[in-house]
């Protein structure tokens, strides 16, 4: 194996550090890198530098995470992806699979094509269609079609109309998810790495909230892996094409749920919980990809 590099915004990510240590531990040397400092040049020769380094001399290049950007800068850090791996660099997570998970929509249409169980879920860009939705879910959890770490995620009632008509004007298009109400107020994170699940954890809500993200003050507790999760978690990572990702599980009435999978997940709260080195785990499965 030649070489890694890693994707990453800030270089002092934990889960980003833990995979190239693992890679080290392997006698693999990585290199971290921002992919906002790349500049493609296309030509006579073609090349994807990043300063002096060209990242076609890569074996293998593991996304940890894209950064923020305008919808242009998205475009190109993808088709940037998608163009590395046809030329036979090894892209962990594959660019589509990142693409589809970050992609509420998508992630949604994935998971039920799959048979993966969901709550219900209804996308528009009509106002008449979005309130009659809420009327008839009762409670509708309303996020971002391209949210992360729990921002800007709003729970809708039919009174919440004028709220609606704010978000469907900003937003253009509208991500309706079900309200399921727990006796706890808490989801399962699953760490998924390849076919296995290498820990799950119950992200609990702040007293007083519903929303239970990390990032948003939940609280980690262990989690037991159960067959169920396993199965569940297992089918949504195959379903979405990642390789590794994290599967957020909510226990119901009629049976666990999916409601997202993180195409580019933290594993500092797997660790903090239960001392899981997910970063071994990811280099190991990326030095196997590569080795095919």
């Amino acid at each position: 194996m030649k070489s890694v590099g890693i994707v990453v915004s800030n270089p002092e990510d934990w889960t980003a550090r833990a995979i190239s240590r693992g890679l080290a531990e392997l006698g693999v040397s990585a290199v971290m890198m921002e992919i906002s400092e790349l500049a493609v040049e296309i030509g006579a020769d073609l090349s994807f530098r990043r300063g002096e380094a060209d990242l076609l001399d890569l074996d293998t290049l593991i996304i940890r995470d894209m950064g923020r950007g305008a919808p242009q800068d998205v475009a190109f850090r993808f088709e940037t992806l998608r163009s590395l791996a046809d030329l036979g660099v090894t892209v962990i997570n594959p660019p589509e699979a990142i693409v589809r998970a970050a992609n509420k929509f998508a992630t949604s249409m994935a998971l039920r094509r799959a048979g993966v169980p969901t709550p219900r879920t209804v996308v528009t860009s009509s106002y008449d269609e979005a309130l009659r939705t809420v009327e008839s879910m009762g409670r509708a959890v309303c996020k971002p079609l391209f949210g992360y770490k729990g921002r800007d995620i709003e729970l809708l009632c039919p009174e919440d109309a004028d709220l609606l008509k704010d978000l469907l004007i900003r937003r253009g298009a509208i991500y309706l998810q079900e309200f399921v109400d727990t006796p706890e107020k808490r989801d399962i994170r699953a760490f998924v790495v390849g076919d296995v699940v290498a820990g799950a954890i119950y992200r609990v809500a702040p007293p007083g909230e519903w929303i239970s993200n990390l990032a948003r003050g939940g609280r980690a507790e262990r989690c037991e892996i159960t067959s169920e999760i396993k199965r569940i978690a297992v089918d949504a990572n195959r379903a979405v094409g990642t390789v590794y990702s994290g599967v957020d599980i909510l226990e119901s009435e009629e049976g666990m749920m999916v409601i997202e999978v993180n195409g580019t997940p933290s594993g500092k709260g797997i660790y903090s919980a239960l001392g899981v080195d997910v970063g071994r785990m990811i280099a190991e499965l990326a030095i196997r990809a590569s080795m095919r």
